[in-house]
């Protein structure tokens, strides 16, 4: 008997509030699928809009070629983002005990212009973006050593947690091209990471078009105003009380997050 998605929204809404990471469902359900991942996901969107959470825009998981060789699929995946998930770099360490297995990673960020429910092509879809900026996602997964397949990640909101947004705000004409943007990581004054935008697919402006095609597929409407993580340019770095990282990316500014 295959497991309900009504079923794993109560047990990873559990895993987060008691901060107990659970096996993976496919472990011992392993017809799950993405449909049902995202089945299970709306069941928690739901539960948080009636807590009294806003959603407030998506999120792309798996948007380098590598990740998504690793899980077998040919397309990245989508969370949603909620209010009560942004948090100030000044919150974070107040905030740390509220996540079981913390990391963090450096994300460009677009703040949409229009309404947006039919796919959109590459070459336009510029035109649908307000403005870009740096954003650190915090994602914290609510299975055990960051082991899932497909359909865990995706019931699990391709482990969302929370999102640090830089205060600077950029035209897209100023930045230039996203895919030249040089990134690093730093952990305690030393770097662990570098990348450039182009670890998104590419081109980080594809995962917005790609989000476009989600949506419309959904029959859903992405509202102007809306925040869009496009990917994580680096692995996601382990967090860890006391310890200091610095996020940059060129052209948009820098991130300091103290744990």
């Amino acid at each position: 008997m295959s497991l309900a998605p009504e079923d794993a929204h109560t047990i990873l809404a559990t895993a987060r509030s008691t901060r107990t990471p659970v096996e993976r469902f496919t472990d011992t359900h392993p017809d799950l699928d993405e449909l049902w991942g995202y089945a299970a996901q709306l069941h928690d969107r739901s539960a948080r809009i009636a807590r009294g959470e806003k959603v407030i825009g998506a999120k792309l998981g798996l948007t380098s070629h590598a990740k998504q060789e690793r899980m077998g699929v040919a397309r990245p995946i989508v969370g949603f983002l909620t209010d009560a998930m942004v948090v100030s770099a000044d919150e974070v360490a107040a905030r740390l005990d509220e996540w079981a297995q913390p990391r963090i990673e450096p994300e460009i960020a677009f703040v949409t212009s229009r309404d947006i429910s039919e796919p959109v092509g590459i070459d336009e879809i510029g035109q649908y973006v307000d403005s870009v900026l740096l954003a650190a996602e915090i994602i914290d997964s609510r299975f055990t050593g960051y082991r899932f397949r497909l359909a865990d990640v995706l019931a699990d909101n391709t482990s969302a947690a929370g999102v640090v947004l830089a205060p600077e705000r950029h035209r897209l004409a100023d930045v230039g091209d996203l895919a030249a943007l040089g990134c690093t990581v730093a952990v305690d004054g030393e770097v662990v990471h570098e990348a450039t935008g182009a670890a998104v697919l590419g081109q980080p402006l594809q995962a917005l078009a790609l989000l476009t095609e989600h949506v419309a597929a959904q029959s859903e409407v992405l509202p102007a105003g809306s925040l869009v993580l496009a990917g994580a340019l680096t692995d996601a770095t382990p967090m860890a009380a006391g310890t200091t990282y610095d996020l940059v990316i060129e052209g948009l500014g820098s991130l300091r997050v103290r744990a």
